[in-house]
């Protein structure tokens, strides 16, 4: 898993890219809401499906922010800390395998 920009300003777009997952498969993205430090959060949990392409590569884009109005035409979801899951293996023989990757926000002053 790549992240671009490894850190940024509260509000960013963070890019994550996968390589090397199973070939034209699924993988369930676990993010919850964004939340600065400090502050009182609801637990929400959204998942999203992603779909791999015929060399095991997807890209998913997650705002560090309040989401924007052009958010939903570009393909950018909003929250926070990602976790990349898919299953893998043969029936009686299946695992799940998950990437958790490391970025940071700057928070202002």
């Amino acid at each position: 898993m790549a992240v671009e920009p490894r850190e940024g300003p509260e509000g960013s777009v963070f890019r994550f890219r996968g390589r090397n997952w199973r070939q034209n498969g699924r993988v369930r993205v676990n993010f919850g809401v964004y939340c600065r430090p400090g502050d009182v959060c609801i637990d929400i949990l959204y998942t999203a499906l992603l779909k791999t392409d015929g060399r095991g590569r997807f890209v998913f884009r997650l705002r560090a922010g309040q989401k924007q109005a052009s958010d939903d035409k570009h393909g950018i979801r909003s929250g926070g800390r990602p976790t990349f899951l898919q299953r893998v293996g043969r029936p009686g023989h299946r695992r799940t395998i998950g990437r958790s990757p490391r970025y940071r926000v700057i928070l202002p002053g």
